[in-house]
């Protein structure tokens, strides 16, 4: 009975260990264990994620040493190099792991590759930097970066949104500058070109507006030469009515004695006397029309004047206009 007590006890107690559920150390171990199967086995590309996935559940300095060395035998110095650093302060001087982690950690060093990241001349730090998508802290401008041999991305985001993206291929200890320097801004489209506004045909020069006293002169010259031209006429006529009578004389001595000449001679004289009585009327209506309308219009530096004059067959007036 005291065999079967200690039998159910035992059992019971595996029971309860198994039911409780695994810590982050007990996962990371577990990991650690596929990870090492693996590497002995020397599959350390399958290993490395493992030894990985561990360190990151639980810190410990076995895993760290593990992958470090499994990273050295695939070629990723650098990142065996940057491994091995981080664990050597923290093993201790009697650790058996501290000789072989220093003398890995020398001969990687003149195999690592090396990346120069410099600013160009004038040109603003960039807000963000990455390489193979991981981000590097700003105090990478400047200093020199172990890489793993092989290709690599290297992308550069400045604050205004402009970034570029470089892509290098470096063996081991090799060396490569890269000058970082945001591309030219987009230059800004030009404004939309407005076409001029139509604009409405100027209205034609107005045409010189003839002033009312122009007209009004103009017809006072007519009128007036019109009765000038009457008077003229008139004094012929007289003249001629006067010729006439002297021989009219000479013909009919009396009205009882009048030959047919003289007949001829006194109708004539009647036609001459009644036409220059006519047109001598009309000359001085014209006359005295056309100086009214010259006297009521505006001035415009003329002078006008009737004067007598001597003309054919008799005397008369004038119309005499000065500008």
């Amino acid at each position: 009975m005291r065999c079967a007590l200690s039998l159910a006890v035992l059992c019971a107690t595996s029971h309860a260990a198994l039911a409780q559920p695994k810590t982050p150390k007990d996962e990371a171990y577990g990991l650690f264990q596929q990870g090492l199967v693996l590497a002995e086995a020397h599959d350390c590309p399958r290993a490395i994620p493992l030894f990985r996935k561990s360190q990151e559940t639980y810190p410990a300095r076995g895993t760290l040493y593990n992958l470090a060395l499994c990273e050295r035998e695939i070629g990723q110095v650098a990142s065996a190099w940057r491994h091995l650093k981080e664990l050597l302060p923290q093993l201790e001087p009697g650790d058996p792991r501290l000789p072989t982690a220093k003398q890995e950690l020398t001969s990687l060093e003149p195999r690592l590759p090396r990346l120069v990241l410099e600013l160009a001349q004038g040109a603003p730090a960039p807000a963000e930097l990455l390489l193979d998508r991981a981000p590097l802290p700003q105090s990478s401008v400047g200093s020199e970066l172990p890489v793993d041999p092989g290709d690599h991305v290297l992308v550069a985001r400045w604050a205004d949104g402009r970034q570029t993206e470089t892509r290098v291929s470096l063996p081991e200890s090799a060396r490569k500058d890269v000058r970082l320097e945001p591309p030219p801004a987009a230059a800004a489209p030009p404004p939309a070109s407005v076409p001029p506004a139509a604009q409405a045909p100027s209205p034609p020069p107005d045409a010189p507006s003839t002033p009312p006293s122009s007209g009004r002169r103009t017809l006072a010259f007519a009128i007036g030469g019109v009765g000038a031209a009457a008077l003229g006429v008139s004094l012929v006529t007289g003249g001629l009515a006067l010729g006439t009578k002297g021989d009219l004389e000479e013909e009919c001595p009396t009205p009882s004695r009048c030959s047919d000449d003289g007949m001829s001679l006194s109708s004539r004289g009647q036609t001459l006397t009644t036409t220059s009585t006519v047109l001598g009327a009309v000359g001085l209506v014209g006359l005295g029309a056309g100086v009214v309308l010259l006297l009521t219009a505006p001035a415009q530096g003329t002078s006008v004047a009737l004067t007598p004059a001597i003309l054919p067959g008799g005397g008369g007036a004038l119309l005499r206009s000065r500008f």
